[in-house]
């Protein structure tokens, strides 16, 4: 009987040896080594974006990016915002989660970008992330005669 107890200890150092290690990635979300390495949101979206050029209609536009959303709106400007959320795991993640769990998924984290796009008169006038624009621009007056 001393070999099949053996035998037990011995299968069941390799099942616990199995399972060491085997911490996986969350479904949806990427693995990466820190949060710097998230692709933008241009380059997720770099079809997409090389399709808009400044006059771009509204209506070809919303046909585009069906997934933005007015933001705010003032007499003939209308603001358009895209949101884009990407959810990943650090390699920290994955280790730590090793360390502690031996197995299972460590939570997802969440990275938000969003793009602003802005219209005029139904025309695509601007557009970029919120960080492009300073936040007390100054303030130029033009007066202009013909």
């Amino acid at each position: 009987m001393t070999i099949s107890k053996d035998l037990i200890r011995v299968f069941t150092g390799l099942a616990f040896l199995t399972l060491i290690g085997c911490a996986t990635v969350p479904r949806g979300a990427i693995l990466v080594d820190s949060s710097a390495e998230l692709p933008s949101v241009q380059q997720e979206k770099a079809t997409l974006l090389s399709q808009l050029k400044i006059g771009t209609p509204l209506a070809e536009f919303q046909k585009l990016v069906p997934e933005a959303y007015v933001a705010g709106q003032n007499d003939q400007i209308t603001a358009y915002e895209l949101v884009h959320i990407q959810k990943y795991v650090t390699q920290d993640d994955i280790d730590r989660q090793n360390f502690w769990w031996g197995a299972g998924s460590p939570n997802a984290r969440t990275s938000k970008q969003v793009l602003w796009f802005y219209f005029y008169k139904d025309q695509l006038v601007k557009w970029g992330r919120p960080q492009d624009w300073p936040e007390r621009p100054d303030v130029i007056i033009e007066r202009r005669e013909r």
